[in-house]
């Protein structure tokens, strides 16, 4: 299951660089929906999952 966390943090910090800047509710609901898939490998701390969640975190309080 590792390899498919690794692959799903790579695809969703992919998303993400994309959706810099933009405005969207449905973009924000997919940040949502992303953190709450994330929410039981959040707290390893240094793993990548962690890393994700702060960053997808940090970009909803922007919005």
């Amino acid at each position: 299951q590792q390899g498919h966390l690794d692959g799903a943090c790579e695809t969703w910090n992919q998303a993400l660089d994309a959706m810099t800047g933009v405005q969207s509710g449905r973009a924000r609901e997919s940040v949502t929906q992303m953190r709450r898939a994330l929410s039981p490998f959040r707290n390893r701390a240094g793993s990548q999952a962690a890393e994700l969640d702060a960053r997808a975190r940090s970009l909803l309080s922007e919005a």
